[in-house]
């Protein structure tokens, strides 16, 4: 499908979404017999077309932090448990009349997606689509995650999202598994897990300005759709198609969920006289190098990115200070005897 048509269905999709936040504003409130019904999630129906992606926000804070509130602490608040027994509170906004069935359903959703421990950290608020809009997400919005809180924001009502809730919910909830990793030395909530971003090349990507410049280029906004595409096929990626997915980038997201990256690793190497190692670095992130000789020995080090040298020691037995890893996958270290009969040791801390 073209950009032209993916941004034609989007406008369509968002246009119906605020002719549904109007109506649902003008609903009288108060009474409950004025409540609006919490609809059961719909099961996916495959027409042919691709899916809508999820236009939503990602926000530190709610969009408006008073008036956010003051709307949670008129909802109804209650705790569910996924299959595998974890906890999740939700709440639901005073707008409609809870249904602990279609509130267990959202969790039972949560529950099936491939996760970690991070799912118990999570909060779900199930509002409606004009309290997305004006309340907590912003104008737009179908959905939206709010860091601070580690909190979704998702609309109870299933017949004016394209996507489907369930895709919604998929897309937030790759932005609460950012949040709760690791890509140092920058920020995963910002451009997404270490093996995803490492794999799409991030990095290098953000160096040239091809992307994080508006939000369909924004790697975290990337990662989240990726992460939903993993859980739901046959959707339209309107992201920038330098980060669109394929198999190697959903295998590298499930690594992020279920092996997360720890930190940095070190290599030792030893040896004496002139050595040439080769040192995989299959992840982006800081690397470091130090170098020591023994029985008197003077040895100077050198590390090359293809041809380039991209650090060097200056003396004998000195570190070679640090390097950041950016698009390289592999990196040659030299090391070169100046004078005396030790051994060295390489101590190369790499992501």
């Amino acid at each position: 499908m073209s950009r032209p048509a993916r941004s034609a269905r989007l406008s369509r999709a968002i246009q119906t979404l605020a002719v549904a936040a109007c109506a649902l504003v003008a609903q009288p409130a108060g009474a409950h017999a004025h409540r609006l019904a919490l609809q059961p999630l719909q099961p996916l129906q495959r027409t042919g077309a691709p899916l809508l992606p999820a236009p939503d926000r990602l926000r530190a804070r709610p969009l408006r932090i008073a008036l956010a509130a003051r709307t949670r602490a008129r909802a109804s608040t209650a705790v569910f448990r996924t299959g595998d027994g974890v906890p999740i509170a939700v709440q639901v906004s005073s707008a409609y009349t809870p249904s602990p069935a279609v509130e267990q359903s959202y969790v039972n959703l949560l529950g099936g997606l491939v996760h970690g421990p991070e799912l118990g950290k999570l909060r779900v608020y199930i509002a409606t689509p004009a309290q997305i809009q004006r309340t907590f997400c912003g104008a737009g919005a179908l959905a939206c995650y709010v860091g601070d809180e580690e909190r979704m924001y998702v609309p109870g009502v299933n017949q004016h999202s394209d996507p489907p809730v369930q895709f919604l919910i998929a897309h937030e909830y790759g932005h609460h598994i950012e949040l709760n990793r690791s890509d140092a030395p920058w920020s995963a909530f910002d451009q997404g897990a270490k093996n995803w971003a490492s794999y799409e090349d991030v990095c290098s990507l953000e160096r040239r300005h091809k992307i994080g410049t508006t939000y369909f280029n924004d790697p975290s906004e990337a990662f989240a759709e990726s992460y939903a595409d993993m859980q739901y096929a046959g959707v339209d990626f309107i992201y920038t198609d330098l980060l669109a997915p394929d198999q190697s980038a959903f295998r590298a997201i499930r690594a992020d969920v279920l092996n997360p990256w720890q930190g940095p690793h070190t290599v030792t190497l030893r040896g004496s006289g002139a050595r040439t190692f080769q040192l995989a670095t299959p992840l982006d992130g800081s690397a470091s190098f130090d170098l020591s000789a023994s029985g008197g020995a003077s040895y100077r080090l050198r590390v090359l990115s293809g041809t380039r040298a991209v650090r060097r020691s200056s003396h004998s037995a000195s570190a070679a200070g640090g390097y950041l890893v950016c698009g390289a996958r592999n990196l040659t270290l030299r090391v070169t005897k100046v004078a005396g009969s030790g051994s060295f040791t390489l101590n190369a801390s790499i992501p």
